[in-house]
């Protein structure tokens, strides 16, 4: 069972940004066609981040619809005002319409991580979107750890998991 005191711990990552990925909300209630980047999902390419970066992750709500945008696997962080060290952990951010939303993400999970509008109908429209997390050497992507675990380090990873991620 998680214990309430282990969301109100300072943030480990309070590094600031290396990079930014630019996501535009959209859509055509006409068509009921909703999007991210201006692509539906079945047309849309992946967006890919570099494991262990700090990258910001900007969402600009082009739509007159809020649109509640919900990240798989990791955690991002809600630029609020407050210092890095106290920003909330969210795993979902309303969007407005017409407003813009900034978040930190640490990508510290290996993988590919579905990104959506967590109004259904909207992401089978089509807002949603796949993010890669994936460790870079000079001449391959690889999603998958290189190192081994034992399955008693396993057991003990997947339990700290459970405790990071129990409200998901």
């Amino acid at each position: 069972m998680c214990s309430a005191d282990a969301y109100l711990k300072p943030q480990k990552d309070t590094r600031q940004a290396s990079s930014e990925l630019v996501m535009r909300l959209g859509g055509a209630m006409e068509r009921y066609i909703w999007t991210i980047n201006g692509k539906k999902f079945s047309d849309a390419v992946p967006l890919e981040v570099k494991y262990g970066e700090r990258i910001r992750i900007k969402f600009i709500n082009d739509s007159m619809m809020a649109h509640p945008m919900h990240l798989h696997g990791m955690f991002m962080q809600l630029e609020n005002g407050q210092e890095s060290v106290d920003m909330p952990n969210k795993h979902t951010l309303i969007v407005p319409p017409g407003k813009t939303v900034t978040a930190l993400l640490t990508a510290d999970e290996l993988g590919e991580w579905a990104i959506h509008c967590h109004l259904l109908y909207h992401m089978s429209a089509g807002m949603m979107n796949k993010l890669i997390v994936a460790k870079v050497s000079d001449t391959k992507l690889s999603t998958t750890s290189t190192q081994a675990i034992t399955s008693t380090q396993t057991n003990q990873v997947d339990d700290e998991k459970g405790v990071e991620h129990a409200h998901h």
